[in-house]
Parts: structure tokens; sequence; C-alpha cells
């Protein structure tokens, strides 16, 4: 009988360690992307990384990009981790997040490269590092155009800002588009001031498509 409750007893911790290998608990796994994760041990591991290099992240950054990594990591997981439906793309996408967080920044930015040419000066194109930043605005556009689908992440975005000071944006990104036909990869731009909206498949997928489209199809300059 001791032996019996021996075993038992081994059973239930194995089962509690497994259970407990993500960051977090997998008895309340409500999303097919949380069992996923639970279902794989390697998958769990890189959860449990990303939770850690996450807490310290956040203990390096300034006051004001603790609040934008918070914002951006509930961004990540929802348009990002929560888009894979396999669990090549959850390894892929749960390195990258890692490395960008392990860099324990203190101050989170985007980047600003110049890149198109205006006479012997150049107009900025900037990089956000949260790519999910804007699919909130890109849906929007896309409900008032009549078109149909829902855009549900996006993995790179830029920004053409315009005027003085940049008082005026013009976004543009690759994400992709859930409809009944299934999802799609496409390239998406907008400008909410002066109201243009474009969406179209992706070509080559190079950072000069994406700045190419977004600048003639959308820049409200």
């Amino acid at each position: 009988m001791r032996e019996m409750r021996w075993i038992v007893g081994l059973g239930s911790l194995l089962l509690s360690a497994h259970v407990f290998a993500a960051g977090f608990d997998c008895t309340k796994a409500s999303t097919a992307t949380e069992q996923r994760v639970c279902a794989s041990p390697a998958l769990s591991d890189l959860d449990a990384k990303l939770v850690v290099t996450y807490k310290a992240a956040i203990a390096a950054a300034d006051d004001q990009s603790k609040r934008d990594l918070q914002i951006e990591q509930r961004h990540w997981i929802t348009f990002v981790r929560n888009v894979c439906d396999d669990d090549a793309c959850l390894t892929s996408e749960y390195g990258k997040r890692i490395a960008l967080l392990a860099q324990n920044q203190r101050v989170i930015s985007n980047d600003s490269n110049c890149e198109i040419p205006e006479g012997k000066s150049c107009r900025s194109v900037v990089v956000y590092r949260d790519p999910s930043y804007r699919i909130t605005s890109f849906n929007q556009s896309l409900k008032a155009s009549h078109a149909t689908g829902l855009i549900i992440g996006c993995n790179r975005l830029i920004d053409l800002p315009v005027g003085f000071r940049g008082s005026n944006h013009t976004f543009g990104g690759f994400c992709t588009l859930q409809s009944q036909e299934g999802r799609r990869r496409v390239k998406v731009c907008n400008d909410d001031m002066i109201g243009r909206f474009a969406i179209e498949p992706i070509s080559t997928g190079t950072d000069a498509e994406l700045r190419d489209f977004t600048n003639d199809r959308c820049y409200g300059g």
C-alpha cells in the first residue's frame, strides 16, 4: 500500500511538473495556442524562458518604457503568438521575441532611417518595434472601405511621418488577413488624417516593397 501511494504521489508530482513547465498555468489553458504550448515540452520551456526574459526587460526599462513593454507584450501574445497555427511558427516567434527582450534596453524606441530622397535631404522611414501597433486602425479602415476579412496579425510596420515634427503619419504593414477564404498575407497602408487606405497581396515581401507601396498609395504629404 505504501508503495502504491508512493507511485501515485510520484505520478502526481511528474504531472504537476509538466503542467507548470510553461510560464502560465497549463491547467487553465483555454486557447488553441496555449494548449499547443502545454502539449510540447520544447514550447513550454520557451514560454518559461520568455517569462523570465520579459521580467528582466521590465526591470531594466525606465518608467515610460515599462508601460510600452507591457502593451507590446500583450500585442505579441494576441497578434503574433496566437496567430501561429503550428509548432514551427511558435518556435520561431518565441525565439525572436526572447532575443529582442534579452537586449534589456532602458529606453524602448522605434528605428528611424533616411530612405526616401527629397532633393538634398531625405524623408524618414520609421520601423516600429511593435508591428501590431496599428492593427486596430487598419481594421477600422478595412471596415470603412467595405472590404471583407479582418487583420489578425502583422509582422512588419513602418511609418512615413508627414510635416513639422511628424504632425501626420502614414502607416504601412505586412499583415495576415483572415476571411471566409482562409488566411492570406497582404500589405496594408492607411493615413487616418486624409482618409487614405489600400490593401494588396504581398509580392516580394521586401522592405522596399512595403516602403514604396505605403508611399505611393497612402502617403499624405
